[in-house]
């Protein structure tokens, strides 16, 4: 067995079992890839190992001897006494439960110079900006929040938050001297479509801790410039670029460009890769690219009518990241740990819209309905429906998640899509599963391509891929009928009244 990426302890238990979180991936010439989503351990094994791995998972137990040593130090076998669901909850809870931590969002404008036709604000934009009122709430708010806590950090959201820059500079300013007054922390990113962030604007967020942007293009310039566009309809493409090779060569932030792909755009995605990778941009100069589907994910974004389904994108991302690896805009795919653990999941972590009231996840900020608190309350953490909706998910209360062998990397993935079911449409948009929920051996296949222990010859069509005759290696995925009836469960469960 040829190990790599070993993080897991030495256990010396005396009888064994296979681990739940295993994954098996059967190659050509006797390999197989094996990686375990709550270890993270990745290995290469041959015939010799995968027998001893077939004689373990046909008696389910066995008595701990030289042989398993590997297997246990990857942790691909564990102590047969352990419940390793609940090991697993119980991580996920200390990160859920951190009080050290505390992730704010924060919208200072909802307001967008933008006009994208998938947008979950829809087409028409608010104007309203943060009030210096509110500025001074929400200030009020965090430092009284902040009490005993180790490290804050607020991501720059809107709309487009860099119409409102006079509310970032004031909110930054102020809580930077607080949390160094207060031995505190202070960390923060910024959610732009990049248009206005020229070297000027990206200099001064430098100052206020602004270490990372977030900018979506979506092809090439023709395909970009139809779909994001300025609300006058003019394009917006050179002038992004432009901004994006600044920023690069000054280093004055990361650049993490998202690529938002649907049925239409997968030839335009690998010509904008090249049109990066032409412009001498990549990950030495501290710009990255990674994708996203397009989904209907609110009530206000237009119809999806060229949304893909979860396999097709599954796919199609698989294709895409090894382009983008082999011109150095991404690093191997890796996947995170607990990608579920968002500002939604944080008990104490918020997003604030510009009136001041309080949210949990960014895709509600449109509907005041939604809304769990306002900075102006004399209890921020006061009690309402849709906050108890929120602490009272969890991905280990439902079995297709608690039995889902990707359950340590991603925790249900997204808790809207569980606690506002309804709100949503489209496969897409309301089924929760990650795109390696599909595709995760075709991605550990890349990660041991780039790693040197397997050539594309070892990759086995029949044997090989994530889906099979209809079934995942991962394990069931969500369905409409399961999500159905995650969420009556959980409206049902919950009785407070809604926040007034």
């Amino acid at each position: 067995m040829k190990m790599f990426d070993v993080r897991a302890p030495n256990t010396r238990s005396l009888i064994i079992k296979p681990s739940r979180f295993s994954i098996i991936v059967a190659l050509n010439n006797s390999k197989y890839l094996a990686f375990n989503t709550n270890s993270r351990s990745f290995a290469l094994w041959d015939s010799s190992d995968k027998k001893i791995w077939d004689a373990l998972t046909t008696n389910g137990e066995a008595r701990f001897s030289k042989e398993h040593q590997s297997f246990v130090r990857g942790g691909f076998v564990v102590n047969a006494a352990i419940n390793e669901v609940n090991s697993v909850r119980e991580s996920f809870d200390r990160a859920r439960n951190d009080e050290d931590r505390v992730m704010i969002t924060i919208a200072p404008t909802l307001s967008c110079n933008f006009g994208c036709h998938y947008c979950f604000q829809g087409q028409d934009k608010p104007v309203v900006r943060m009030s210096a009122e509110t500025v001074d709430a929400t200030c009020d708010y965090l430092e009284s929040h902040m009490k005993q806590r180790k490290h804050l950090h607020v991501t720059w959201y809107g709309g487009e938050p860099l119409m409102h820059r006079p509310a970032i500079k004031s909110i930054s300013d102020r809580l930077m001297r607080h949390c160094e007054k207060h031995g505190i922390e202070y960390s923060a990113m910024v959610i732009s479509n990049g248009y206005l962030l020229d070297e000027t604007t990206a200099r001064e967020l430098k100052k206020q801790k602004v270490s990372k942007v977030q900018i979506t293009i979506d092809g090439e310039e023709q395909t970009h410039d139809s779909r994001r566009h300025l609300t006058s309809g003019r394009g917006t493409y050179s002038k992004i670029l432009a901004n994006i090779e600044k920023i690069a060569k000054s280093r004055l932030m990361d650049v993490s460009i998202r690529i938002n792909v649907d049925q239409s755009n997968e030839a335009n995605a690998l010509a904008l890769l090249g049109d990066l990778s032409a412009r001498g941009l990549s990950l030495s100069q501290g710009v990255s690219v990674y994708f996203a589907p397009i989904e209907s994910v609110a009530e206000a974004a237009s119809a999806c009518t060229t949304c893909m389904s979860k396999t097709d994108y599954a796919d199609l991302e698989v294709r895409l990241q090894q382009e983008s690896f082999r011109l150095g805009l991404s690093g191997i795919p890796n996947p995170p740990r607990f990608m579920g653990l968002c500002t939604a999941m944080k008990e104490n972590s918020y997003v604030v819209v510009p009136n001041g009231d309080l949210h949990k996840c960014w895709d509600t900020v449109m509907d005041s309905s939604k809304r769990v608190g306002s900075v102006y309350s004399s209890d921020p953490s006061v009690s309402s429906k849709n906050a108890e909706l929120w602490s009272a998910f969890s991905p280990f209360e439902n079995g297709t998640c608690s039995n889902c062998k990707l359950l340590p990397t991603c925790a249900g993935a997204c808790a809207f899509k569980f606690v506002h079911n309804d709100y949503a449409s489209g496969e897409t948009g309301k089924l929760p599963c990650p795109s390696w929920k599909f595709n995760i051996a075709e991605q550990l296949f890349q990660r041991a391509i780039a790693r040197g222990f397997v050539s594309s010859s070892d990759w086995n069509p029949v044997l090989s891929p994530t889906l099979q005759n209809g079934s995942l290696v991962s394990g069931a995925n969500h369905t409409s009928e399961t999500m159905k009836s995650i969420h009556s469960a959980l409206e049902a469960e919950v009785s407070a009244p809604v926040w007034e």
